[in-house]
């Protein structure tokens, strides 16, 4: 039998009223509703591995941007839930680190301290609600956690510097702002990485989409996978631009790659990144 513990976020999206394409305030903020919908999701699964999320809309106020969310955690483990102060305890340590993550943007913190320091306040919150000892507790994954605050960071992306979200709170209400600083996951994966193998290898990939601008990846089929990867081959991209290499979409092409795996102390894959080095054949369809 399953047990649900759902708590309450307001947020309000201050807008410009005179601003073009609002559409684009309403994509924000269903960005940063699943952003925080994950954000629950990895701190919950700290707590119990059968957890799943849902986020729904309890209230939209009108004449303005504010939005009433009841976040909802399912729990499979029930049986430690009968228990009314676990539950409670749970409730709080989520709303307690979300509002932290909150924060975290806020203040405009991004280095791989900071991050680090985020996964002990979390720890040290578990521990205050004595969840460490109650259940089988895992502090969050670090990469994890910097990649889902990014996400509820990029939110904002699309508002402009005088617009800002508000989470609403008894005191000290948060404000996210567009072009606060982000956290570079390069950056924590070079501070978690222990080993890392490169590897080059030849492989045939179809087109999907190529990149006509020269400046981003070029889309591919392999099998039932879609793969974006970027042509580093100066020379032959030289040609392509130029039009003297004709390939369309169902053309495969057959390519050397270089594959960098970045691993844990614990063998744990942290990164897998590939590029295509030269391409040696076209396959036309």
């Amino acid at each position: 039998m399953r047990k649900d513990i759902e708590s309450e976020i307001e947020i309000k999206l201050e807008f410009d009223k005179n601003s073009e394409n609002p559409a684009r305030l309403f994509r924000s903020l269903a960005k940063l509703v699943d952003s925080i919908n994950e954000f629950d999701f990895l701190i919950a699964s700290t707590i119990d591995s059968t957890v799943t999320s849902k986020v729904y809309i309890n209230d939209f106020e009108k004449g303005s941007l504010i939005t009433k969310l009841r976040s909802a955690l399912i729990i499979g483990d029930d049986k430690k839930l009968d228990n009314e102060d676990n539950s409670e305890n749970i409730k709080e340590h989520i709303r307690h680190s979300r509002d932290k993550a909150f924060e975290f943007i806020a203040e405009g913190k991004s280095s791989v301290q900071d991050v680090e320091n985020f996964v002990e306040e979390i720890n040290e919150s578990a521990k205050n609600k004595n969840l460490t000892e109650s259940f089988n507790y895992a502090e969050p994954n670090l990469l994890d956690l910097a990649k889902v605050v990014n996400k509820i960071n990029e939110s904002t992306d699309d508002l402009t510097k005088n617009e800002f979200f508000e989470i609403k709170k008894k005191k000290d209400s948060p404000q996210i702002k567009t072009g606060n600083s982000k956290i570079n996951i390069d950056d924590v994966e070079e501070a978690l990485t222990k080993e890392t193998i490169e590897q080059d290898f030849e492989i045939y990939y179809k087109i999907k989409k190529p990149d006509f601008l020269g400046d981003s990846q070029w889309e591919f089929k392999h099998g039932t996978k879609t793969l974006k990867i970027k042509i580093t081959h100066s020379e032959w991209l030289d040609k392509f631009h130029l039009g003297k290499i004709i390939v369309k979409p169902g053309d495969s092409l057959k390519v050397k790659v270089n594959q960098v795996n970045s691993y844990n102390t614990n063998g744990y894959l942290l990164s897998e990144k590939k590029e295509i080095i030269e391409v040696l054949e076209i396959r036309n369809n």
